[in-house]
């Protein structure tokens, strides 16, 4: 499988800064847009600002009105006139006004908290009044509530009202200072201050209605910018959103290149992933997951071979003593041999068939072993002793063989939870294979040790050892030394037999390295506690 291969940082840092950055961006654009819209409202239209603190203060107090500009606070059509102390006007942006003191004293002043509004009604008898409200607006709280009222007729004269202060006759342009109306299209409001030269003066300020022409003309560029700003939002909404989409997508695409490699038979090679540890995992996960398909096809394979060279050597096994037997059998009954041959031939057919049952018997262990549902009886008993038992009753079979031996076993309790008849068979197999494969006069060594977590079983011989090219399969099935199949004296299974008993007791039978020269063949059982 080939390589691929990608850089990215993590996941959760790449959305993070993903998502400032757009973040960012949107801000920035909201701002630029907002001065922009602030841009195009005072140079274009200049609405008037009437929250605004007045202006100009120093210009104000020294009389220097020339100089003086409102636009800021009043907008682009907006006019202030300046009366001294006897309400005579000694500045004006626009044509002058006349005020009388008590006109002058209903204008509203700037930015006050008491308002009056006035709206006409007709009466059930048919007569018109003016209902005047006066409102109380709280600065810091927000909060409006109704002050007073007065109720006049059409000559606007005072018919009723809950606050004794108001006037008991107004004219009509009374009122409408009173009211906040100024000439035809501005409202009206003053602010009083004292000069430098110590007089006190009034500022009279004529503030442009907000009509619909110019409502429209700035309801245009509001709509405008909201436009823009939509637009300009969607396009870098989509933007990211494709970004950070490929961003995303591309580790998923170089996965899915691994698992389609994968499918085609690309076994050779692994997915390098560096990025996010979300992904990582993933990766890594699928790496693992391609290594261990590739270990069960491994596996699966070579046991399909190792299957298939089983059935040819059991077939050639059973094929071989049968031959004799029939061979033999066949000439006895046929009369083709004399009668001292016959008792040879006999003895042969005696001798195979003896053989061919031993064989049989030891695939049928073999395959026991290997089934799913076999089970080992074990109990906790002392693995030394009974290994000096095991080798106190084959001392005479050793020794009418024409071997010897030595052993090196502890006196102490070695305690351990075994099954007495397999682990016997295991000791069986070991020391049935010394005794066939050297010559008289070999010498086989057995010993057994303890640590805090194993129990280690040796048995070896100064025999003519293994040799080197059998050693790596020395425990599959049908190992043998002698490859001349025709004359061995066994079936290739008892070291393979013997290493599955011991894994089913949680151990490993393998080959030892022999410290001592005088060892030629050392088998190691070692067994976790």
């Amino acid at each position: 499988m080939k390589k691929y291969k990608t850089k990215e940082k993590s996941l959760y840092t790449l959305l993070i800064k993903n998502y400032i950055i757009f973040t960012f961006v949107m801000a920035t654009l909201m701002f630029l847009l907002y001065f922009a819209e602030a841009w195009v409202e005072n140079r274009i239209i200049q609405p008037p600002r009437k929250e605004e603190p007045i202006g100009g203060e120093e210009l104000l107090k020294n009389g220097d009105y020339e100089r003086l500009s409102m636009k800021k606070l009043l907008g682009t059509s907006g006019e202030f006139e300046v009366l001294d102390e006897n309400g005579v006007v000694i500045f004006a942006t626009e044509e002058e006004g006349e005020y009388s003191p008590q006109e002058i004293a209903y204008i509203p002043l700037y930015n006050s908290p008491l308002s009056y509004k006035a709206s006409t009604y007709i009466t059930e008898s048919g007569q018109e009044v003016i209902l005047v409200t006066g409102k109380y607006y709280e600065w810091d709280t927000g909060y409006e509530k109704n002050e007073s009222f007065m109720i006049l007729n059409s000559n606007y004269q005072m018919i009723s009202s809950n606050d004794s202060s108001l006037s008991t006759h107004y004219t009509k342009r009374e009122l409408d200072y009173l009211t906040g109306k100024g000439k035809a299209g501005y409202d009206i409001c003053k602010y009083e201050y004292t000069g430098n030269d110590g007089k006190e003066y009034t500022l009279i300020m004529h503030v442009k209605r907000m009509d619909g022409q110019r409502y429209k003309q700035l309801l245009a560029v509001w709509n405008t910018f909201v436009v823009i700003y939509v637009i300009t939002y969607v396009i870098i909404t989509v933007l990211f959103a494709f970004y950070v989409h490929r961003k995303v997508k591309d580790p998923l695409d170089l996965l899915n290149k691994g698992i389609l490699a994968f499918a085609k038979g690309e076994r050779d090679g692994e997915i390098t992933y560096r990025g996010p540890k979300e992904y990582e995992t993933i990766f890594s996960s699928f790496n693992q997951m391609s290594r261990l398909l590739k270990e069960s096809e491994e596996s699966k394979e070579h046991l399909i071979i190792e299957k298939q060279r089983m059935l040819a050597d059991i077939s050639h096994d059973l094929k071989t003593p049968i031959t004799v037997i029939q061979g033999y059998a066949k000439a006895v009954a046929d009369g083709l041999v004399t009668k001292e041959t016959q008792v040879q031939y006999l003895n042969t057919i005696l001798q195979k068939t003896e053989n061919l049952t031993e064989l049989i018997n030891t695939f049928y262990d073999y395959s026991k072993l290997e089934h799913p549902e076999f089970r080992l009886v074990k109990e906790k008993k002392d693995l030394a002793e009974f290994l000096r038992e095991y080798l106190a009753n084959k001392y005479d079979e050793i020794e009418f063989a024409g071997f010897g031996l030595e052993a090196e076993i502890p006196e102490e309790v070695i305690e351990f939870e075994f099954d007495e008849l397999q682990f016997g068979r295991v000791f069986d197999n070991i020391l049935s294979n010394a005794l066939k494969h050297n010559p008289k006069g070999t010498v086989i060594y057995a010993a057994m040790q303890q640590t805090e977590r194993s129990i280690q079983i040796e048995i070896g011989d100064n025999g003519l050892g293994i040799p080197d090219e059998i050693k790596e399969s020395l425990f599959d099935p049908f190992t043998m030394g002698d490859s001349s199949r025709g004359n061995r004296q066994s079936s290739g299974l008892g070291l393979a037999v013997a290493a599955k008993i011991v894994e089913l007791h949680g151990g490993a039978l393998f080959l030892g390295k022999q410290g001592n020269p005088y060892i030629s063949t050392l088998f190691v059982i070692r067994m976790l506690k």
